[in-house]
């Protein structure tokens, strides 16, 4: 997934147009985008849509409420016999938490005849707290797929002034992708708030990508043709992987060289994986 836009759960219109915008995946949203006041209605408006397939399951996930508010568990209860699959958790900071919400899913999941382990999760990490955590989450379930970083709510507890550089949020990014990696989970990026600043969200993006995420969140249908191109491999990177590629077939040793660049097994794997992101999303 190079791209997942945000929807707001408590606007019907927009959860029915979300997938024609050509974003890779769909998050509708109980938290941060819905009021106090319209949760409930929120949760009733989603579970429904799942339920009468008004929207592409497949490619969709629900970012629930905190496990430090009243609302998850029953947005849970309400989610999981609809079919949901992918299950966003907000502020993720312990090992804890998760096996909290696990637990519950796996008996709803019991309780309505689902496979265990059908519904699986995204953890979001928006705190200093769950950013240094990110090691010890990894391994607390196995329905873990993807980790992505928050920034918004990172940059207020830091004092950080989002916008004015992007230096600052070097450090939780690479952690956060370094973490993702050492377990094998997808690692998405943060979400870009200032919708008219198209040269801002490529700079952004180019930096996120430049720390190995491979897709990014966003809150506008307008900012996904920018995040779509730059976690998109360019025609020079394919190019330059087929060679490697290529070069590698004829060799019997090792190692070897391409235009002054060592080509070693770490190398040729980066270039296959190229290679099968590019034809996934030909495919798509």
């Amino acid at each position: 997934m190079r791209s997942w836009l945000y929807c707001p759960g408590n606007r019907p219109k927009m959860m029915i147009n979300a997938h024609l915008y050509g974003a890779d995946g769909l998050v509708f949203d109980l938290e941060d985008s819905v009021s106090e006041e319209q949760k409930d209605e929120a949760r009733i408006l989603v579970t429904q849509a799942f339920i009468e397939k008004t929207i592409p399951s497949g490619i969709s996930a629900v970012r629930i409420n905190s496990v430090e508010t009243e609302h998850w568990k029953k947005d849970l209860e309400s989610l999981i016999p609809s079919g949901v699959c992918t299950i966003r958790i907000p502020k993720v900071e312990t090992s804890e938490q998760i096996q909290t919400i696990c637990n519950l899913i796996s008996s709803l999941e019991k309780e309505n005849n689902i496979n265990e382990g059908f519904v699986t999760l995204q953890c979001i990490f928006e705190t200093p707290i769950g950013v240094e955590n990110a090691f010890k989450i990894g391994n607390s379930s196995p329905r873990i797929r993807s980790y992505s970083f928050g920034a918004e709510d990172y940059c207020a507890m830091l004092g950080i002034n989002r916008g004015v550089s992007l230096l600052p949020l070097d450090y939780p990014r690479s952690r956060i992708a370094s973490a993702a990696a050492a377990f094998g989970y997808r690692a998405y990026d943060t979400v870009w708030g200032f919708l008219n600043d198209p040269e801002g969200l490529t700079r952004d993006s180019e930096r996120g990508k430049s720390l190995g995420f491979e897709g990014k969140s966003v809150i506008h249908p307008d900012q996904i043709e920018i995040v779509n191109s730059i976690f998109s491999p360019t025609t020079e990177e394919i190019k330059i992987a087929r060679l490697i590629l290529e070069k590698a077939e004829i060799t019997q040793s090792g190692a070897s060289k391409l235009k002054g660049r060592m080509i070693d097994r770490p190398v040729i794997l980066r270039a296959k994986k190229l290679i099968e992101k590019s034809e996934s999303f030909n495919d798509q």
